[in-house]
């Protein structure tokens, strides 16, 4: 069952790792990665809407929204918080030795990465501010991926701007391995910002921790965000009571 109109991923982090390696080598896929934010934006944004159909896997990255999925059984047993699934997919690339292409991030979280993971062969490109509404810059941004083959790609450039991009990759046909569309979880692996702890992660308060760590950048948008889920909830209460009727009815 869609909830939200997404159909999420119904496994446990370990299986989406799996599913992940097996097709690290094959054609491009990508991941995406359902947090209040994006299901907000998924409502009046078309384009994000594509590309998220578009996903080989749409994750719940969000403890908050867990409750929401399961009182609409979603089939979702676990969040999989973006952050943890990079750390992971970077520490599978480690032991396997692939080699990983970031797009977005800055030259000393690179820096940090390449000393830390000796044996991955790291590729970084940073496209300008701005960069989706310039066709020139998307173009360059998908040929640096085309041409230089990965088994894993991390973008870190922000929503929608990430799944957007990923969305025509994958309609190209051009590129291979399998992205991750987790905007600042780089920053985190680095250390450059610092995650909340385990205990914080437990409780569903990470969000408050990233508020309290970034208030001018993040205070607002949960604002926001929290003000426009509430009507989205409710509007997908009605959808459930009137889908179950449709069932029911002979």
């Amino acid at each position: 069952m869609k909830v939200f109109g997404i159909d999420f991923f119904k496994g446990r982090q370990v299986d989406l790792i799996q599913a992940l390696k097996a097709s690290a080598h094959g054609p491009f896929g990508y991941v995406v990665t359902t947090n209040v934010n994006h299901v907000v934006m998924l409502e009046n944004d078309e384009g994000f809407r594509a590309a998220y159909d578009g996903a080989s896997q749409r994750i719940c990255d969000s403890r908050v929204l867990m409750p929401v999925l399961r009182k609409f059984r979603a089939g979702v047993p676990e969040a999989i918080p973006g952050s943890t699934l990079t750390a992971s997919m970077i520490e599978v690339a480690q032991r396997e030795g692939w080699t990983v292409t970031v797009i977005g991030s800055t030259p000393d979280v690179m820096e940090v990465l390449a000393q830390r993971y000796p044996a991955i062969v790291f590729h970084h490109y940073n496209p300008p501010m701005g960069f989706i509404n310039d066709p020139v810059q998307v173009e360059a941004t998908m040929a640096f991926i085309e041409q230089r083959p990965a088994q894993l790609i991390v973008f870190s450039v922000g929503s929608p701007r990430q799944e957007i991009l990923c969305l025509r990759i994958a309609q190209r046909g051009r590129a291979r391995g399998v992205a991750l569309c987790t905007g600042a979880a780089l920053n985190f692996l680095s250390g450059k910002v610092q995650r909340a702890p385990k205990w914080v992660q437990t409780l569903s308060l990470e969000w408050l921790h990233r508020i309290l760590s970034e208030p001018r950048r993040l205070a607002g948008r949960y604002w926001h965000d929290g003000r426009r889920i509430l009507p989205i909830i409710v509007k997908q209460f009605f959808v459930r009571q009137e889908q179950q009727r449709e069932r029911s009815d002979p």
